[in-house]
């Protein structure tokens, strides 16, 4: 049983996730500055953050060094110049009021040698805009040697223009994160988690991929997801609508021209949310289509073999003489088409049979034409033992 919260299994345990971890506590170990690109709807960034302090203080020896969050907007709510705002915050009256912006020493300078940030990492959230690059360029102005003199990691949204400095690191979280790893994050929370257990792993292979794709890299949201829908009897649609009307996630997904799930669905992005479900579907159902066919056409090769032999059969435009070959729409049109008065091209005698093929065959049409299998094709396609 695993023995955490489900948000620190995602930061600790999941692949990209956890290199997003390790790569900003391995930047702040090598006294660097850290520019740690991430997107607006950041699942559990509460943790991330209290993943990487425990990262931090688990490789260095240095117990003095503490991590404090600063809100770019809130905190200085008077926008003033990084520099300006840190002697404001941390230096005394006369340390602030020491500095001349016209003296030969810098601003960083002054703030290492009058130990302004001593033992200090601090974590600078809220950054947009042109704000980002003002907070760049400053800590670009850094020199550190060591951790103790003060270090900044710069949570930023957005693009933004490196600047080249051998005292600053780049990690962007999206090329790290990928809904593969939302996915992985899935199947361990189905396989935990008793109340949401559907039994066949096929099941769990659909539910898991479906939720990753339709949420991208969100794992909170998907999470949830896992959660709220009752994938037997509801559409994945059902469940984002209310996570979309719960207060804690009111702010989730709402910055405009956003790739979020909940933005697609407050926005009435249908088709979008769709070719999610879509995608998803192609990934797992449609194997187990293709698998059922052959099962039924080994169960009925001979049957099959003597109705390509007396009639002429093609798909795409060439003549099947193989039955392995024979498509569900084939065996639709050998089943409903007669040879002569008397006989089908293909007589199946178990009625059980002939319903599931015309049901194959309608589900594998649907994918064909990028259109989603509703709860209950669904079900009957992965309940079928």
């Amino acid at each position: 049983m695993i023995d955490m919260s489900w948000e620190e299994f995602w930061w600790n345990n999941i692949t990209g996730a956890h290199v997003v971890v390790s790569k900003v506590a391995d930047g702040l170990l090598e006294n660097k500055m850290v520019v740690l690109k991430v997107p607006s709807d950041l699942p559990w960034r509460y943790s991330m953050r209290s993943s990487i302090h425990t990262a931090f203080q688990e490789r260095t020896d240095t117990r003095d060094v503490v991590i404090e969050v600063i809100d770019a907007v809130d905190d200085n709510p008077d926008d003033l110049e990084p520099g300006r705002f840190l002697l404001q915050k941390y230096a005394s009256s006369s340390v602030s009021r020491g500095y001349r912006e016209k003296s030969k020493i810098s601003m960083q300078n002054y703030i290492t040698q009058k130990h302004v940030i001593k033992n200090r990492i601090l974590w600078i959230k809220g950054l947009e805009g042109t704000v980002v690059n003002k907070w760049i360029k400053f800590c670009k102005g850094f020199t550190p040697k060591t951790v103790t003199e003060g270090l900044f990691v710069l949570e930023i949204h957005g693009s933004v223009e490196p600047l080249e400095s051998r005292f600053i690191e780049y990690i962007d979280f999206s090329e790290c994160v990928s809904s593969y790893d939302v996915q992985l994050f899935n199947s361990f929370v189905l396989d935990e988690d008793e109340e949401i257990a559907y039994g066949s792993d096929l099941w769990k292979k659909y539910i898991s991929t479906t939720a990753a794709l339709v949420c991208d890299v969100d794992a909170e949201v998907s999470e949830l997801l896992l959660r709220e829908v009752d994938f037997r009897k509801e559409s994945v649609s059902d469940g984002i609508a209310r996570i979309a009307e719960m207060p804690d996630f009111s702010r989730r997904g709402s910055e405009d021209g956003s790739e979020h799930v909940l933005w697609l669905y407050r926005n009435n992005k249908t088709a979008e949310l769709n070719y999610r479900i879509w995608a998803s579907q192609v990934q797992v159902l449609f194997p187990v289509i293709e698998m059922e066919r052959i099962e039924i056409i080994e169960k009925y090769r001979d049957d099959i073999s003597q109705a390509l032999t007396a009639n002429h059969i093609e798909q795409y435009g060439e003549q099947i003489t193989a039955p392995m070959a024979v498509e569900l729409g084939s065996l639709c049109f050998m089943m409903s088409h007669r040879q002569d008065v008397y006989r089908y091209m293909l007589y199946i005698s178990d009625k059980t049979d002939r319903e599931r093929i015309k049901f194959l065959h309608e589900c594998r049409n649907l994918l064909a034409h990028v259109s989603i299998c509703n709860p209950e094709q669904v079900r009957k396609l992965l309940d079928k033992e």
